[in-house]
């Protein structure tokens, strides 16, 4: 159908109504911790990771414009945009984000992500359980902080 249009539709797509099934999705990077819940969320998969590094990625073709990953995401940082594109374009697998891996401090495993980190660290830097050393079990896998907790009750 495309194919025998007058006109190519433009290279960014045309806006359709909100109330449409078809279109992509904007994500604010700066906001945006790479947490994946948009993914578990998403019920049509058209929301990506990678499971050896952090990325998020999108295949618009996928998208039905539920909803389900902006209601999900913890940080806001998802909006939906409703548009019509290329059948080439929206098979496209795009990535909207990827940041650093965070490694344990201990054993080197990386256990999330370099911004995600430094988030949790701030948000809870302040608390009095993870005074002094304990803040560097927030650095740690799950496994490695278990072990240091075990280590310091029996010193």
């Amino acid at each position: 159908m495309q194919k025998q249009a007058k006109t190519p539709l433009p290279e960014a797509g045309v806006a359709l109504p909100k109330s449409s099934l078809i279109g992509g999705l904007a994500i604010n990077k700066d906001a945006c911790t790479l947490c994946m819940s948009c993914v578990s969320g998403c019920p049509e998969g058209a929301l990506l990771d990678n499971p050896d590094e952090p990325i998020l990625s999108f295949i618009e073709k996928q998208c039905v414009q539920c909803g389900l990953c902006v209601q999900t995401c913890l940080e806001k940082a998802l909006t939906l945009t409703p548009r019509l594109q290329t059948v080439e374009q929206r098979k496209q697998r795009v990535k909207l984000n990827e940041t650093e891996p965070f490694h344990c401090i201990s054993c080197g495993k990386v256990f999330g992500t370099l911004k995600m980190v430094n988030l949790m660290l701030t948000k809870l830097g302040a608390h009095g359980a993870f005074a002094g050393a304990a803040m560097d079990r927030l650095k740690m896998c799950s496994d490695c902080r278990v072990v240091d907790m075990v280590k310091k009750n029996h010193e």
